[in-house]
């Protein structure tokens, strides 16, 4: 009788493993930035940040495109910008989802001006401070490389000739770029 429950017993853990209750394994989690241009024709980009953690065998793209479908009805564009080891031993990974116009909840807020990232030591990459804004600013500007880059126009296509005149505006960067 016995022999029935041992499977069970073993999925159950595996799956509080999967989970995070094993303080053996690395947490992973995905974090989106949904940007998008409000209906009015002179505001420029809102945002809103959300992330979830990433679930046992399940694609990183999948759950990030689940969260930014919660915060805008239309995913026009996503794409994996960076990742990051933070202080508390997460691995997050970063995506910044394009919604369509005006589809951000009124919790959405104003795209600040970025000030570019300082120089970091060839040896140590990682900024010494990352503000809550740091990886999103990362992202635009890596979209806005892309864009430059875009012979096809996917990218243009997808974000609309506002969101392009938005980006152009941007400081485009490479990832990983150093001085």
């Amino acid at each position: 009788m016995r022999a029935p429950f041992l499977p069970v017993a073993l999925l159950m853990a595996l799956g509080a493993c999967a989970m995070g209750d094993d303080p053996s394994r690395t947490v992973v989690t995905v974090e989106v930035f949904t940007v998008a241009l409000p209906t009015t024709e002179d505001a420029g980009l809102e945002f809103e940040r959300s992330e979830g953690a990433l679930v046992g065998g399940v694609n990183p793209d999948q759950t990030a495109r689940e969260i930014a479908s919660q915060m805008t009805g239309e995913v026009e564009l996503i794409h994996s910008t960076s990742w990051r080891w933070e202080p508390d031993g997460r691995i997050v990974l970063t995506y910044l989802a394009w919604g369509g116009e005006g589809s951000l909840s009124s919790g959405a807020r104003p795209v600040p001006p970025f000030v570019p990232p300082g120089p970091t030591d060839r040896l140590h990459p990682r900024p010494r401070e990352i503000g809550e804004l740091d990886p999103l600013a990362h992202g635009l500007r890596h979209l806005a490389f892309l864009l430059r880059g875009d012979q096809a126009g996917a990218i243009a296509d997808a974000i609309g000739p506002r969101g392009c005149a938005e980006l152009r505006r941007l400081q485009p960067t490479v990832a990983g770029e150093m001085p």
